[in-house]
């Protein structure tokens, strides 16, 4: 059942606090949660729902399963599960709520990447590079090889890891087998190259 097809614009921003509030609360789990609203936009059953999560890396060691994951996100009401005809109640349908919806696109809104180029503006270049790299699916090892020798990560020494972490964590890249740029980080990669171009014009 939908918990919030038939709720007021007050409630839905009520039921979003929750969902977003329940997220924020599990620090260790943050990237992985919103990753599941995003993986379930699309009906899922659990056993695919699980598949995918157990593949992340973010994953690897977690305290926590699948299944307690999946119900801190129903509890809040950021994931349902679907009615299905003949359905196996040992292998649940589940999507993501609209206020699920509402916070993953709120998440997505640019923001984060925004205030982390004014937060760091020293690493901007660096940001950017990995950015653009990544359009294209690129390793750990390819992205530190990339890095190597840039002069600004020597003093303070600081580690390609930072760097990915870092642009997970504000929405600029994602894990697909590789480390690729999401949809947000490549309209900020564009965004960056045209404010570029225009400025080279006007000194040209």
């Amino acid at each position: 059942m939908d918990l919030t097809q038939n709720l007021s614009l007050q409630n839905l921003e009520e039921v979003m606090a929750k969902v977003h509030q329940r997220i924020v609360s599990e620090p260790a789990y943050k990237i992985i949660l919103y990753k599941m609203l995003t993986f379930c936009q699309v009906a899922r059953s659990s056993t695919d729902i699980t598949k995918e999560v157990l593949s992340y890396p973010d994953m690897k060691g977690s305290l926590q399963s699948v299944s307690v994951l999946l119900s801190w996100l129903i509890e809040c009401g950021g994931i349902e599960d679907v009615v299905v005809a003949g359905m196996d109640r040992n292998n649940l349908v589940l999507r993501t709520t609209v206020a699920g919806k509402a916070v993953l696109d709120k998440e997505n809104s640019g923001d984060k990447l925004a205030e982390l180029f004014i937060h760091e503006p020293n690493y901007h270049g660096v940001y950017m590079q990995l950015l653009a790299t990544c359009v294209s699916p690129k390793t750990r090892v390819e992205i530190e090889a990339m890095l190597r020798g840039n002069p600004i990560l020597e003093s303070p020494k600081v580690y390609a890891n930072y760097f990915i972490e870092t642009l997970e964590t504000a929405g600029g890249l994602e894990w697909r087998d590789k480390w690729q740029t999401t949809r947000m980080g490549v309209m900020v990669v564009t965004e960056n190259s045209s404010s570029y171009t225009h400025t080279s014009n006007l000194h040209s």
